[in-house]
């Protein structure tokens, strides 16, 4: 990079502690003195209520115009708390503001940029286009070359000038983002999802990312080597074992003592969004302290340290969140489950009585017996999630 000049070369760093730096779109910035014919009045009007608004409609109107913040107005900003500096996720909210191109820090919590990728709708402009400011720096190599030479670091970019990039580049970079998301899916899937072949419950999250990163290999290839790294960033497998088929994979670590580990101190740089993403997952895996599931309400992927949980926090309908929806369907499901559970009671107690009262007649034994094993073998079944209260209700009512 060249003075404040941007070119499509640049990449995006991560620290051990995922503290992400890289160039980004900072969105509505009223600290700082707007272009020519551009209001901080028009920025503040979105970001008050119209009663708020009326309140310092003078000092606003007066004062603010055209003009950088005085002293008594940054006080009133603070005391109405409005942000002095609106980032990418607040997109939408404020049409008015414009967009300032800045090296910026970007901490998170472990996974959640992660999360945010994978929950994505690239295929709606407005969900890919918060994405597309967030991490900019990835997007630039997809510019033709009269586009990047106008792009410089600290100058101010109307809403639309940065709307009209996304959407010049919105096909290719939305096909790109969703073949990638649908591989990060699978692998995140595969490694906090019990997979079917497994017979062993020493199988680690650790091993399946290492199963699936293995015998995968092809596929994420373009996505996971393309960094730059300082620090420790490795698996080790014990004992060692070159195959890279799933099948013998699963069949090595499920049986015998093996074990398989990954390590990452890291320090990584990359062009790519997606590498990030990936040393993301490596590092979340790592430190072993969440895991990643996908909510069986809204099918949106959430961190969690609860394995039992099986819905997320994020608000659904009105004011009642996934999780509430869950409650209410689990206490539903349980009395629906009581009334099937009530059935097989009926039913086993029926054909013990009968075996009970003729004890002579040999083929009222044998039924029992059978369908006493076969109804045990349906609620085992049902506990390890092969199949569901409803089958058995179906069963129960066909014997």
């Amino acid at each position: 990079m060249k003075e404040n000049k941007i070119n499509s070369n640049i990449n995006i760093s991560i620290t051990a502690e995922e503290e992400i730096k890289h160039i980004t779109l900072l969105y509505g910035d009223p600290d700082r003195k707007l272009p020519e014919g551009v209001s901080i009045l028009d920025i503040i009007k979105d970001c008050l209520t119209e009663d708020e608004y009326k309140e310092y409609e003078e000092l606003f109107t007066k004062r603010v115009k055209t003009k950088p913040f005085t002293n008594e107005i940054k006080r009133k900003i603070d005391h109405l708390d409005i942000p002095k500096k609106l980032h990418y996720y607040e997109l939408g909210e404020l049409p008015n503001c414009h967009f300032f191109i800045k090296e910026h820090f970007s901490i998170c919590d472990t996974g959640t940029n992660l999360i945010d990728f994978l929950n994505t709708d690239f295929s709606n402009f407005d969900e890919y286009f918060v994405w597309f400011t967030k991490f900019f720096t990835s997007y630039i190599r997809y510019f033709e070359k009269n586009d990047i030479e106008n792009l410089k670091i600290d100058k101010s970019y109307s809403y639309s000038e940065i709307e009209n990039l996304g959407k010049k580049y919105f096909k290719s970079i939305k096909k790109d983002a969703i073949q990638v998301q649908k591989i990060y899916s699978e692998f995140v899937d595969y490694i906090f999802t019990k997979h079917p072949l497994e017979n062993s419950r020493a199988m680690t999250n650790k091993i399946r990312f290492y199963i699936y990163y293995t015998s995968h290999f092809k596929i994420l290839k373009q996505y996971v080597t393309d960094f730059q790294i300082d620090d420790a960033f490795n698996y080790k497998i014990i004992p060692e074992y070159l195959e890279s088929s799933e099948e013998k994979l699963l069949e090595f670590f499920t049986t015998g003592q093996h074990f398989a580990d990954v390590y990452a101190e890291t320090n990584a740089t990359s062009p790519s969004v997606y590498t990030i993403l990936y040393i993301t997952l490596f590092k979340f895996v790592e430190e072993n302290n969440y895991i990643i599931k996908k909510c069986k309400n809204c099918g949106k992927y959430f961190i969690t340290d609860n394995p039992r949980v099986s819905y997320c926090d994020n608000l659904f309908k009105g004011t009642q969140t996934c999780k509430d929806i869950g409650n209410q369907i689990a206490q539903r499901i349980k009395q629906e489950n009581d009334k099937v559970y009530g059935k097989y009671r009926k039913i086993y107690a029926k054909k013990a009585m009968l075996v009970k009262r003729n004890p002579d007649i040999e083929v009222y034994k044998k039924d029992y017996e059978n369908w006493k094993k076969d109804a045990k073998k349906f609620m085992d079944d049902i506990r390890n999630e092969k199949k569901t209260y409803e089958d058995f209700d179906k069963w129960l009512d066909e014997n």
